[in-house]
């Protein structure tokens, strides 16, 4: 089936009805009653007109470079929860903690954790004071040894939502530097005790050397929104998943690899304004998807900048503010680059999250590759005991017969499930909207 033959699915229709509706309320070349009169002396006389309503501002045109940098905005959402200047009441179960001047993300302090020998870190930390069931998490991290991905463990024993809740987040970057986390839900246990909140924050490995700091409570709205993500602008996209998804009337955004448009494995210039007609976006990738992190600045810097400029170029301007580091692959520096074009970014990370985002340039998802995974997910999503308002679920290839990627099958029963259960489903940029509005 051709894209001309694709049957118009209720996104689309809304939006030409819209524009049908716009039209109509601009009048028809004919009206119905001739309002044309004349005065005393018989001359032809203009008919009163209503005023033009106001149409409102114009929403500002996209450009290459924004003003200010996102981190600045958003780094006080929530509340402190631990400032990390003292560590009173925090019990060390495993390995060594200590209060160092020697790094700090704001303030003069931060906690040092190592595993000294133990074979992990693990410690205690009271929660009293919060709903559970609305309250999620951020916290500033920075890593002595980076270039891996690294698993730290934040669980909340949490009597309100009558579970263990299970944080988790994949710190990958390329070299030492602090980092803002906004961790998200992966899965729920028993209670350890029905009486007790509290938080333990843990990392297995013999040479974990780890400091944390700005532990925040950040409040989960109530209603769950679900995002879908494609990395590599593959030619699968078009060809399997589009089909699926207006089949069940999901949009999605795609992070565009832009200097391979129209390679053979690749989405065509052609199939990316058909899927932009249908409600799909086109965000940056950068432009030949090297590893941004291990690229000299200059290189980093022309990699996220070209993207962007392909973008604009050709028409995809809804979200060019938006980026995916290819890789996860990304440093401070990366950000500082990233925030002259950029006040979206994201990269591979695990669980979900919740829409209030304090750090808007590493922002939280999760692979959809594993249906039943991101069923389960879903489902976390809609419970409304958990503290998660939101899930990004990101895919690159739709194939058959892929040790890593998702088939087909898998791909179709996941959109499925979505409209099953009714998952309120949005654009990326909706998500990016809301942090600033």
């Amino acid at each position: 089936m051709n894209g001309s033959q694709r049957p118009m699915t209720k996104r689309a229709f809304l939006a030409a009805a819209g524009a049908a509706c716009a039209a109509g309320c601009l009048g028809s070349a004919e009206p119905e009653d001739d309002e044309s009169g004349a005065d005393e002396n018989g001359a032809e006389t203009e008919p009163e007109r209503d005023p033009e309503p106001d149409p409102g501002p114009e929403p500002p045109e996209a450009t290459l470079f924004i003003d200010g940098d996102p981190r600045e905005e958003f780094w006080d959402r929530g509340e402190s929860w631990q400032d990390c200047e003292h560590l009173d009441d925090w019990e060390l179960l495993a390995g060594s903690l200590e209060a160092s001047t020697e790094r700090a993300y704001r303030g003069s302090r931060s906690a040092h954790l190592t595993s000294a020998g133990d074979g992990e870190v693990r410690v205690r930390i009271p929660l009293s004071g919060y709903d559970l069931t609305e309250t999620s998490f951020s916290l500033a991290m920075y890593i002595e040894s980076p270039g891996n991905h690294y698993s730290p463990s934040f669980d909340v024993n949490a009597p309100d939502c009558g579970r263990k809740l299970h944080f988790r987040t994949r710190h990958k970057i390329d070299e030492p530097g602090w980092i803002r986390y906004d961790l998200g839900v992966s899965h729920t246990s028993s209670l350890a005790s029905a009486d007790e909140a509290y938080a333990t924050i843990s990392w297995a490995g013999d040479d974990v050397d780890w400091y944390l700091d700005d532990l925040r409570a950040v409040p989960v709205e109530r209603e769950p929104k679900l995002f879908v993500q494609f990395d590599d602008s593959l030619r699968s996209t078009y060809d399997t998943a589009f089909p699926i998804m207006e089949e069940y009337d999901v949009p999605a955004t795609v992070y565009t690899i832009t200097g391979r448009v129209g390679n053979s494995r690749s989405l065509t210039l052609a199939q990316m304004e058909e899927m932009q007609e249908a409600g799909w976006e086109f965000a940056s990738h950068t432009h030949t998807h090297r590893r941004t992190g291990e690229l000299s600045l200059d290189e980093q810097r022309a990699e996220l900048e070209e993207s962007k400029r392909w973008l604009l170029d050709h028409g995809f301007e809804r979200a060019t503010s938006m980026i995916a580091y290819p890789f996860g692959s990304f440093t401070t520096d990366t950000m500082d680059i990233a925030a002259d074009y950029y006040d979206f970014g994201t990269h591979g990370q695990r669980g979900s999250m919740n829409r209030t985002i304090s750090s808007p340039l590493s922002v939280n998802r999760h692979p959809g590759d594993n249906p039943e995974r991101a069923m389960a997910l879903i489902d976390l999503l809609l419970d409304d005991r958990i503290p998660t308002d939101t899930l990004v679920l990101y895919y690159h290839d739709v194939v058959e017969d892929h040790d890593v990627w998702i088939d087909p099958e898998g791909f179709e029963r996941t959109m499925a499930y979505i409209d099953e259960v009714g998952a309120d489903c949005l654009l990326t940029s909706e998500l990016r909207n809301q942090q600033y509005e």
